[in-house]
């Protein structure tokens, strides 16, 4: 029960601030208000009144930029019927800024009303034209810069969607072949280099000089006569030490290159390969123009 009491009054209560709250009516209503003192002729009670409701910090303020607008168009009709032209003058202009297309009611107002607006439009001219080009150069600025974030946007994805991840695994016996065939599968691109130039030369060395050797042995069994064998007996063994030094060391790097690869064997790596897009949907396009026979009408379309 003492719940129940202290829930209904503080209900009681709420019922009470709500009541006692000003009510605010809409912006036809304010403006209705503020009109109902110049149809009667009252200006200067409806100049106050205009006032009060184009006042933004006013709880009555108007906040339909329409309403707005015929606030300010009687507010000025208030003004020039009371002699405060600058005033009038003032309220037009903002009036007229804010909407330069805006004309007021010949029905509604008086002629030298409506001629005050205009004649305040065409003194304003200028400024008007100037400001509609920079809005306009400020709207195309805004569509470009949408457009472009949306070129790259689309790019992007395209960029995205054509290219694929792949995992590649990789294998220990290929890590086992000479000539940097491991590093290579490594990623090592540096070091596979060099051990394939350097066991490529060595290779090179040791096939020569075995061919060397075998060539100078033919050359004495075929030559007729004598010949000096001091001299082909040192070219001979020459032949054959660069053969073995060549090709000793050619074991030597090799074991070292595979020993080096088991060593710093990477056993999968993820790579990006380009796929190709599907191509554009076809697009058709209405075509209406004027010829020497009289109207076209026809399409054009991409595939």
């Amino acid at each position: 029960m003492p719940k129940l009491r202290s829930v209904s009054v503080l209900l009681v209560l709420l019922a009470v601030s709500f009541a006692a709250a000003p009510a605010r009516g809409d912006d036809a209503t304010e403006l209705e208000r503020a009109k109902a003192s110049y149809d009667a002729g009252r200006y200067a009670e409806a100049v106050d009144r205009f006032r009060e409701i184009l006042n933004s910090a006013s709880p009555n303020a108007l906040h339909e930029p329409i309403a707005i607008e015929r606030a300010r168009a009687y507010n000025a009709a208030c003004l020039i019927a009371l002699g405060r032209s600058d005033e009038a003058d003032a309220e037009i202009e903002k009036l007229i800024r804010a909407n330069p297309v805006f004309s007021p009611d010949p029905v509604a107002f008086p002629g030298k009303v409506v001629d005050r607006f205009i004649e305040i439009k065409s003194r304003l001219k200028q400024e008007l034209e100037a400001a509609s080009r920079a809005r306009a150069a400020a709207e195309q600025a805004a569509k470009t810069k949408v457009e472009r974030q949306q070129r790259e946007y689309i790019e992007s994805l395209q960029r995205l969607a054509s290219q694929e991840t792949v995992l590649v695994r990789h294998s220990r016996w290929i890590a086992m072949l000479p000539f940097g065939v491991g590093q290579f599968q490594n990623g090592q691109d540096a070091l596979g280099y060099t051990l394939l130039v350097v066991e490529g030369a060595l290779s090179v060395t040791s096939i020569a000089s075995y061919m060397v050797r075998a060539g100078l042995i033919a050359d004495s069994l075929s030559v007729p006569g004598p010949i000096d064998v001091p001299k082909f007996q040192s070219q001979v063994n020459t032949a054959r030490d660069v053969n073995h030094y060549a090709t000793g060391a050619l074991a030597v790097v090799a074991l070292a290159g595979m020993i080096h690869a088991q060593a710093t064997f990477v056993p999968e790596v993820q790579e990006t390969r380009l796929r190709p897009l599907p191509p554009p949907p076809p697009s058709v396009v209405p075509k209406v123009g004027a010829g020497p026979a009289g109207f076209f009408l026809g399409v054009s379309g991409r595939f």
